[in-house]
């Protein structure tokens, strides 16, 4: 996850980010929804099917701001992250995909 913040996340959030996540503090979840505000826009571009993303065997580092960070596959992580706040981590600090809660993915890619 501190890869994720200090490579997708803007410069003026990203230590307060690169904390949540690494720390992950009880409120965390209760700020989940904000951070989709604070990425980089040239970084990220919409993709709610999620085609051509990533291998469905692809293992990452699944996170859904109410359990502890857990490796599963790419498959795995559309399913639990299907209308939650989430992030999925699939190369650490180049390719991750954030779920957001109102349906809509976004691929962040560096």
């Amino acid at each position: 996850m501190k890869s994720f913040a200090e490579a997708f996340v803007l410069d003026a959030r990203k230590e307060k980010w690169t904390n949540l996540l690494c720390e992950r503090p009880g409120s965390i979840a209760m700020q989940a929804s904000k951070l989709f505000n604070y990425l980089d826009n040239n970084l990220i571009e919409q993709n709610d099917l999620l085609k051509n993303v990533a291998a469905y065997d692809a293992e990452g580092v699944f996170y859904n701001f109410n359990q502890q960070p857990k490796s599963i596959s790419f498959e795995q992580a559309i399913k639990e992250g299907k209308d939650h706040d989430a992030i999925f981590s699939i190369n650490p600090g180049e390719l991750a995909v954030c779920f957001l809660h109102d349906g809509c993915n976004f691929v962040c890619k560096r």
